[in-house]
């Protein structure tokens, strides 16, 4: 198993990312578990210049939750903090806040998975 962190990569290799929120199907969420260790990677592994970054621990089930009931901690969780911080862009140019406004004014299902980052690869 893997989830690819793109954008938010260096916010979880610097620890600071907890929690990602995907578009996934039912069944590809049921297919993590807590405890269970997810390979992390920066893209997925079909793409050039894909690398395995380490490896994160579920740690609860995934689950769904509208995008405008973020809680405010996961502005931290997300690494949207950090990469605030470090003047980094997410989905083709768009700030952190861009992304956490546009997810508030355009509620949408996601899948929450919360994870512990348990090892990086050098």
């Amino acid at each position: 198993m893997i989830i690819s962190y793109a954008e938010t990569t260096p916010a979880l290799v610097a620890g600071r990312k907890t929690v990602t929120r995907r578009e996934w199907s039912d069944n590809h969420a049921r297919k993590f578990t807590p405890g269970q260790p997810v390979q992390a990677w920066n893209k997925t592994p079909r793409v050039k210049g894909a690398r395995r970054v380490g490896t994160v621990r579920i740690t609860r089930s995934p689950y769904r939750e509208m995008s405008d009931q973020i809680p405010d901690e996961d502005w931290e969780g997300e690494g949207f903090a950090y990469m605030e911080e470090h003047g980094l862009y997410l989905f083709g140019g768009l700030t952190p806040r861009q992304v956490w406004t546009l997810w508030h004014e355009k509620p949408s299902p996601l899948y929450v998975v919360r994870f512990e980052v348990v090892g990086l690869t050098p």
